[in-house]
């Protein structure tokens, strides 16, 4: 009814008044033209504004420090490395301990301890590769990867589990941890037997000169006692080799780390209290390394068996007997063991020809080298833990991922950098610490020959983790039969230099020189020789062209 009330002219009336047609059209036009600039003006000044906002939202939103990718990545290899580093510092924190309650008894007994140390370092690490290859079959086996793609009702695809492929890989597994376990026991009480039967010719090769009958004496007992605990050791390390191999780092920390702690107490208790010294020194350890070999595998054997239970991510193996191993099982556990043997065996060579070399200098120069190559051997271990992840992470991408792998090299290599400067950094600080250093040894002439070694320990430190992880990731990719040679190189490169350092008297500071020298020559082999290597670094470390463009709302000019 409002509306109603509103009159519109017509043409006529118009006319009538003046208005013509015409001077209507021209009218309308005019108002279609202003109203079209008016719109074009709003849409400029709109475009414009959040041109602008876009640009200042760009300009001040800060780009994180990591992708989230990388710290993916990262959260992948500290959930390996960093429980697998109480595990790898079994070993080396109780000979460390030894050393530190056996220093505040007794020079020579510290000097004694040396050769026998490097006896156990060596077969330590020649038998290695029983663990490391654990790892690396076991890595490449996962259960829960057997997966097969499907399509349901409605045409959608999805993943579920191929339980039958599974059931394959459980059995795959366990016949590995089966066969290395029967292997370490048998290796390790061969060893045990070979260190009781020529106990003073080894001790003699390692260092200790046959007319000096003290240090003889002093090292036998240790050795011996010592020896006894070998087979657990080879053992506890393929359990060890077998959770990682599916990612479970925490259940060895744990294992491992109540075992330090037995060893602790009971260093100090019959070394310091007891007065046992040496001895007392090596009984506490033993007892720590049965202790642990035993609970891994009870808990080990208790694991539930079925294929559902195995299948589930981070779930360890369990440990049955699957009977002597097959042909075929040896060959690949052997092709995968000689490579890593004969590597660990030049390890240990160079490092025993390292102590050797030292003895010739004396009690307190062979005592100050002991003291300096534990530290420096316990925080080597600090950014060993990478080379453990990029077996296992590496040798799982390889086979599910690999594009993944050069991205995750070159996390690798980052972390091992940092972790490198942090290990030299703790070297110097132990080292150079006055109440650190008269904790590890009491006498003062130790300590100022330990002062001298401390620039080649921290020197040697920072670099170090370049070779070992180099080591690990040829292994993760399964490229590691040139690894013996690059040990041969650097071992031969290593005994010149010792060499030059016995004929010109250089002494103990000439051995630590040496040590820089062994891992220098350990890197160059793998820039030489380390084909596959070189190849996925340069992929992760090289850089794609790309331009930043600005998205320009459509109409406006930039």
């Amino acid at each position: 009814e409002i509306g109603s009330d509103i009159v519109f002219p017509d043409q006529e009336d118009l006319q009538i008044q003046g208005v013509t047609s015409d001077s209507i059209g021209s009218l309308s036009s005019s108002i279609s033209v202003r109203d079209a600039m008016e719109s074009s003006t709003s849409l400029s000044t709109t475009a414009t504004s959040e041109l602008h906002a876009s640009l200042s939202t760009s300009r001040n939103k800060r780009t994180p420090f990591l992708s989230k990718e990388t710290r993916k990545t990262i959260h992948q290899v500290t959930s390996i490395a960093l429980p697998s580093l109480g595990g790898m510092l079994l070993d080396p924190v109780m000979s460390l301990i030894d050393t530190a309650c056996v220093g505040q008894v007794s020079t020579t007994a510290l000097a004694a301890m040396a050769p026998c140390t490097s006896i156990f370092q060596f077969a330590f690490f020649a038998f290695f590769f029983l663990s490391a290859a654990t790892t690396n079959l076991v890595a490449g086996n996962p259960p829960e990867g057997a997966t097969v793609v499907t399509v349901d009702e409605y045409g959608e695809k999805k993943k579920v589990m191929d339980w039958k492929e599974a059931a394959k890989r459980v059995d795959f597994n366990e016949r590995v941890v089966s066969s290395a376990s029967l292997l370490a026991v048998v290796l390790g009480s061969m060893v045990t037997m070979s260190l009781i039967r020529f106990s003073d010719p080894l001790l003699k090769l390692a260092g200790i000169p046959a007319t000096n009958a003290a240090l003889l004496n002093a090292a036998r007992p240790y050795l011996l006692i010592r020896a006894m605990g070998i087979p657990f050791v080879f053992l506890a390390t393929v359990l060890q080799g077998s959770s990682l191999g599916r990612g479970d780092a925490w259940r060895p920390l744990k294992i491992f780390g109540a075992a330090g702690v037995v060893n602790l107490v009971g260093d100090v208790w019959l070394t310091l209290f007891k007065g046992w010294g040496a001895t007392g020194a090596a009984t506490a350890t033993v007892a720590a390394q049965i202790g642990a070999a035993i609970y891994y595998i009870i808990t080990s054997t208790r694991l539930d068996k079925s294929v559902e239970e195995s299948s589930k991510p981070l779930r360890d193996v369990a440990l049955v007997w699957r009977g002597l191993p097959t042909k075929s099982m040896v060959k690949t556990f052997m092709t995968v063991a000689v490579a890593l043997f004969s590597r660990s065996i030049g390890l240990m060579l160079a490092y025993s020809m390292l102590t050797r070399t030292a003895a010739l200098s004396g009690t307190m120069a062979l005592a100050a080298h002991q003291v300096t190559l534990q530290v420096w051997w316990l925080m080597s271990f600090l950014p060993e833990p990478m080379s453990v992840a990029a077996q296992t992470l590496i040798t799982r991408d390889m086979k599910d991922g690999p594009d993944r792998v050069p991205k995750l090299i070159k996390t690798l290599f980052g972390m091992s950098g940092v972790l490198g400067i942090a290990a030299a950094a703790a070297t110097c600080i132990i080292l150079r610490a006055p109440g650190v250093a008269s904790a590890l040894v009491a006498d003062v002439s130790v300590q100022k020959l330990m002062a001298g070694l401390v620039p080649f320990a921290v020197l040697s430190q920072s670099y170090c983790p370049l070779a070992t992880l180099s080591d690990g990731i040829c292994i993760g990719l399964g490229s590691f039969a040139h690894l013996p040679s690059i040990m041969v190189g650097s071992f031969l490169t290593t005994a010149a230099g010792l060499a030059v350092v016995a004929s010109r008297g250089l002494g103990v500071v000439g051995v630590w020189g040496c040590m820089n020298v062994f891992i220098a020559s350990r890197i160059m082999g793998h820039v030489v020789l380390s084909t596959k290597l070189r190849q996925y670094v340069k992929k992760a470390f090289g850089r794609s062209k790309h331009v930043d463009q600005v998205l320009v709302p459509e109409g406006v000019a930039p």
